[in-house]
């Protein structure tokens, strides 16, 4: 169970950047399980680098910051027994498309530059600064296939010695599951940014095996609840 005052934390700072982007990080953060997880396993170590694709309004960043500062202060009362202490990242670099979002990024995260950056840009063509840690999650079927193979491939490059890629995506041979999935993010698409597009989805095993074309080792992760069960975090680490 995520500690309600933890959402909290981490949710307060969109208050400055307009009440959609306050409900939005508050119930995302509640709803989705994936920020508890990468909490729950460690999966971010001490000094990483960050390299956020599709960052969105910064909510990664926010969640990491947010509960390094609620552990500093409240591990004693409510920090999750089973949990590790949560990571302080050396930097989080954050790529996003939509302007609105990288907005209401920077506004609730003003006072992390030093460590924090947003840019308004497209993952098919910026370049990808060196990183020990990307996260891609729910981003990838917003571009074609071939893009995705390019956005790989560079992730690959991109990576340090030992580095892993949190790759999320919706399995598309799930079924009904992955058709609600598409339905779903299609509609987050409009909502933040009034624009939508084609989804280009994969199965499970197609993505297996372009992540292991890139000499990735893949550790999969059931990622969803309810009608999202498609979902599935990829947990991919360099293999030399």
């Amino acid at each position: 169970m995520v500690p309600n005052a933890l959402i909290e934390t981490a949710s307060r700072p969109y208050r400055a950047a307009g009440r959609f982007a306050w409900h939005f990080a508050s119930a995302k953060l509640r709803h989705d399980p994936f920020f508890a997880y990468i909490l729950a396993h460690g999966l971010i170590p001490d000094g990483a680098r960050i390299l956020d694709l599709g960052s969105g309004q910064g909510l990664l960043a926010a969640w990491l910051i947010g509960a390094r500062a609620w552990h500093r202060d409240h591990a004693d009362q409510a920090w999750p027994a089973n949990w590790p202490a949560p990571p302080a990242p050396q930097s989080i670099y954050g790529i996003e498309l939509t302007p609105r979002d990288v907005d209401r990024a920077r506004i609730a995260l003003r006072g992390n530059e030093a460590r924090v950056r947003f840019f308004c840009d497209d993952i098919r063509v910026t370049p990808f600064p060196q990183a020990d840690v990307v996260v891609a999650c729910d981003v990838l079927h917003y571009v074609d296939s071939n893009a995705q193979e390019a956005v790989l491939h560079r992730v690959r490059t991109s990576l340090a010695s030992g580095g892993m890629l949190l790759l999320r995506v919706s399995d598309a041979a799930a079924g009904w599951r992955a058709s609600v999935d598409r339905a779903v993010d299609f509609g987050m698409q409009l909502a933040r940014s009034g624009r939508t597009s084609g989804l280009t989805v994969r199965s499970e095993a197609q993505w297996l095996a372009l992540l292991g074309e890139l000499r990735f080792d893949v550790t999969i992760c059931p990622m969803g609840n309810g009608t999202h069960m498609a979902n599935r975090l990829l947990i991919a680490r360099t293999a030399g």
